[in-house]
């Protein structure tokens, strides 16, 4: 049976846990050659070693998203050992809870700096080679807090609907192309970004289970559950959804 990615070639950002962690596995099972876009270098190789293991072509490559030079110089190396991209997974991401009277200017350069402009970035530089052959996919990890506010995470959601926007603006644009531009927005899922959340809290267990309330379906996301979504968004199943926002948050943004 075909895999559902085979022979396809995906950068994935933010790989060394969480849900980029879940999706490089699962591409890689479906037949993907991914390249993992994470400052976390032990991790990176870690996880190099395992893959290697096992037989799955992940390679590597160390970057700080706030770096437009070494965002730029991963993407070239990518081109090099490849020579495509057929996928773009955007799904790095970072969250600090902050009032905004306290938000000061490095929480918003950095979550602005990651959670936006190093997709845009990414995506601006991956978007002419898609071009070029006529084909390709990216997929940009939103949030349910594009849709709905939440206190504390005023820079969080600025930039997550800013995500959201950028991403149905680049469907029209890479429309007659021949590219697909999609969101994805998970709703709380248990990453450690999550369970950092819930420390800052003065009491962490009850916060979690107020929390949990929330969900309709009673319990939190899964990283495996956000990366089966993804794989699907980016296959050639997903051939007809084009400038969407698919939220996986349980039901939450029902409520």
């Amino acid at each position: 049976m075909t895999k559902l990615l085979a022979d396809k070639v995906a950068i994935i950002t933010g790989t060394s846990n969480g849900i980029g962690k879940a999706a490089a596995l699962l591409f890689l099972k479906e037949g993907c050659r991914v390249h993992g876009f994470d400052r976390d270098s032990k991790s990176g190789q870690e996880m190099v070693l395992d893959m290697q293991k096992q037989g799955y072509p992940f390679t590597f490559h160390e970057v700080n998203l706030l770096e437009r030079a070494e965002i730029a110089q991963a993407v070239d190396n990518c081109m090099l050992i490849e020579g495509r991209i057929d996928i773009l997974f955007n799904n790095a991401g970072v969250s600090y809870v902050s009032s905004i009277e306290l938000t000061v200017q490095h929480i918003i350069d950095t979550t602005m700096g990651v959670n936006f402009e190093a997709v845009y970035y990414l995506c601006q530089l991956v978007y002419p080679h898609m071009k070029g052959r006529g084909t390709g996919v990216i997929l940009n990890t939103a949030s349910e807090l594009a849709f709905v506010a939440q206190p504390g995470f005023t820079a969080y959601c600025a930039s997550k609907g800013a995500v959201l926007s950028f991403t149905r603006a680049l469907a029209l644009e890479a429309a007659p192309y021949g590219i697909r531009v999609n969101a994805i927005c998970p709703g709380p899922i248990e990453t450690p970004m999550l369970l950092a959340e819930f420390d800052t809290a003065e009491d962490p267990i009850q916060e979690r289970i107020s929390a949990e309330q929330t969900v309709p379906l009673g319990r939190f996301g899964k990283p495996e559950e956000i990366a089966e979504v993804a794989a699907f968004l980016v296959s050639e199943k997903a051939s007809f959804v084009h400038g969407a926002a698919w939220l996986v948050d349980g039901g939450k943004t029902v409520m």
